[in-house]
């Protein structure tokens, strides 16, 4: 079925066509206000005059946006001959009428001709793009979105191959395994390529069948961008070099976690998840923010829009932007006060704030910022320069972010984030009458684990927890490590049976993970407590009663999900 969803290009054309139907209603109240101008007396001609400017500002700023660079052109000329006059004497003289008319005149003129252009500049941008993404749906529960898909070369034994698809499923791979190298092509040819390949076969000079093959698999055009690694018990330089020259991206010695393996395998693919930057567009002129927005996603980011100021606090608290997108002429509340009241909650103290306005004026971008900004860009701007500015900037404030807010070893959310983030999901589900679970978890016997094996084990056991339950959760599951051994983990829109049902998979698929050290091989265990809002309908409480049926699982045995009662 073909897909029925309009293209960027379609979008933004779209729009065009409804300014060019809006534009005319547009002049004519600018020409209304210039008769009410004319007529009125001294002590309401700044009043008035004051309403042309923010009239003038809104069509200088999208005029060329939407394909009319003479409306920009004029309407900017109209712009500054308003400020100088509300910047020069009290009495406003007469003559400016005259000449804001015959400017008005030239206005109109520029509306009737449409840019010869046949695309904006966003057009195209966006017809350029390879694919483009409009804001990646919430996965369910255990998805598949991230499914992988593996060849592994291995000898042939049946218990190996029956572990090793049950531990790599784990992870959320898709395993086919071939007993000898020379078979590794034609099971390409007749399966399809996949994601890595891994050959754990002997890889040295006496055996050179998986160099041959590597070699004729580097002649497909097809395959040849396959990385491949090799984990072998042979560890001389005669292999690493035979690796190296077969282009091999990673060696590892067996023994070999599972959880190391995948580690290894995200590296060289380069598949770390990574989710969409959420960008906050706070324009009242909704064309315009409309446009933003499109152009963003276009570039495969997560947008919002906010026309109303006032409302400000509650759209940060619903989407957590990461940057956002700031008008500075707004009626009501200014850009300039909205940045000063986003800097005085301490949560989002730190998120960039970037004024997209037609202000050209320097002293005034640099008085606007002073309050809160972090940069100024000037409208009508090109669609590639908007998202470049802002992806470094997100991506700046991500890493910056990511020292504060995040575990350094595991990547999780810390302590005090996770705490924080539970927080706004309850105001979140308050306000939509939703509902969200937290699950409380650590590892059992984990003491053990350290004592017997070693720190460098534990922690490989704590990496390998991480990195199943970011592949098993949602990307809008919150996962967080509150110390040592233990967990937390905030599913918004979920119920205590479903968070159960979740965990549950997630205990057993972890239980059947293998761990190795020297000669020693050991499994792991774990325990969950689940509680729900609005069950219990305050953090407080609800950590509390999650914490409690934690307790209640370590308790009653380990190695499984208790729900609180």
């Amino acid at each position: 079925m073909a897909d029925s969803q309009p293209s960027m290009h379609e979008k933004l054309a779209a729009l065009r066509s409804q300014y060019a139907e809006r534009i005319d209603a547009r002049v004519d109240d600018l020409c209304d206000l210039l008769d009410v101008f004319g007529d009125a007396n001294e002590s309401k001609r700044r009043d008035i005059l004051q309403k042309l400017r923010e009239a003038t500002h809104k069509l200088a700023g999208s005029g060329a946006t939407f394909g009319f660079p003479g409306v920009t052109e004029h309407a900017r000329a109209m712009e500054h001959s308003c400020v100088d006059a509300l910047n020069g004497d009290d009495n406003i003289e007469v003559g400016l009428v005259d000449r804001l008319r015959a400017m008005s005149d030239q206005l109109r003129k520029a509306t009737e001709t449409q840019s010869t252009e046949t695309q904006s500049e966003a057009e195209k941008f966006s017809t350029q793009q390879d694919g483009t993404s409009v804001g990646r749906e919430d996965n369910p529960h255990l998805h598949d979105s991230s499914r992988q898909d593996i060849l592994i070369v291995m000898e042939y034994s049946a218990e190996q191959e029956r572990q090793t698809r049950l531990e790599l499923a784990h992870f959320g791979f898709n395993v086919r395994i071939v007993d000898h190298p020379q078979k590794m092509i034609a099971d390409l040819k007749a399966h399809g390529g996949v994601d890595i390949i891994i050959t754990g076969v002997h890889f040295d000079d006496s055996e050179d069948a998986a160099f041959k093959a590597l070699g004729e698999l580097r002649e497909h055009s097809e395959f040849c961008t396959i990385p491949v690694v090799v984990y072998s018990e042979i560890d001389t330089m005669t292999s690493r070099l035979g690796a190296v020259r077969a282009d091999v991206k990673a060696y590892i010695v067996k023994p070999v976690d599972m959880a190391d393996l995948v580690n290894v395998m995200d590296d060289v693919t380069e598949r770390h998840e990574e989710e969409q930057f959420r960008v906050l567009v706070v324009d009242d002129d909704e064309s315009l923010a409309q446009h933003t927005e499109i152009v963003l996603q276009s570039a495969g980011m997560e947008t919002r829009i906010a026309t109303d100021p006032m409302q400000i606090y509650e759209v940060l608290d619903d989407f957590s932007p990461e940057l956002i997108l700031l008008d500075l002429y707004m009626p009501g509340c200014s850009g300039q006060e909205i940045a000063a009241i986003v800097r005085q909650r301490e949560e989002y103290a730190g998120i960039p704030i970037v004024f997209l306005s037609g202000e050209s004026d320097k002293d005034k971008q640099l008085s606007a910022m002073e309050l809160g900004g972090d940069d100024f860009l000037t409208k009508p701007i090109r669609a590639s320069h908007l998202i470049s500015s802002v992806r470094i900037r997100v991506a700046r404030f991500r890493k910056l972010r990511s020292f504060m807010v995040r575990d350094s070893m595991t990547g999780l959310f810390n302590h005090t984030t996770t705490k924080q983030l539970l927080d706004n999901e309850i105001s979140r589900a308050q306000r939509a009458k939703g509902s969200l679970a937290l699950v409380a978890l650590d590892i059992d016997h984990f003491k053990n684990v350290n004592d017997t094996y070693g720190h460098a084990v534990g922690d490989r056991v704590i990496k390998a927890l991480a990195r199943l339950l970011r592949q098993r959760l949602r990307s809008a599951d919150i996962i967080g490590r509150m110390g040592g051994e233990e967990f937390a983990a905030v599913l918004p829109d979920s119920g205590v049976n479903e968070a159960g049902r979740v965990f549950d998979q997630i205990r057993k698929a972890f239980s059947e993970i293998m761990f190795h050290t020297g000669d020693k091989s050991f499994n792991v265990t774990i325990s969950c407590g689940v509680a729900d809002f609005p069950r219990y309908d305050s953090a407080t409480e609800l950590s509390d009663a999650a914490d409690k049926a934690l307790y209640a699982a370590k308790h009653g045995g380990r190695n499984q999900v208790v729900k609180a009662q």
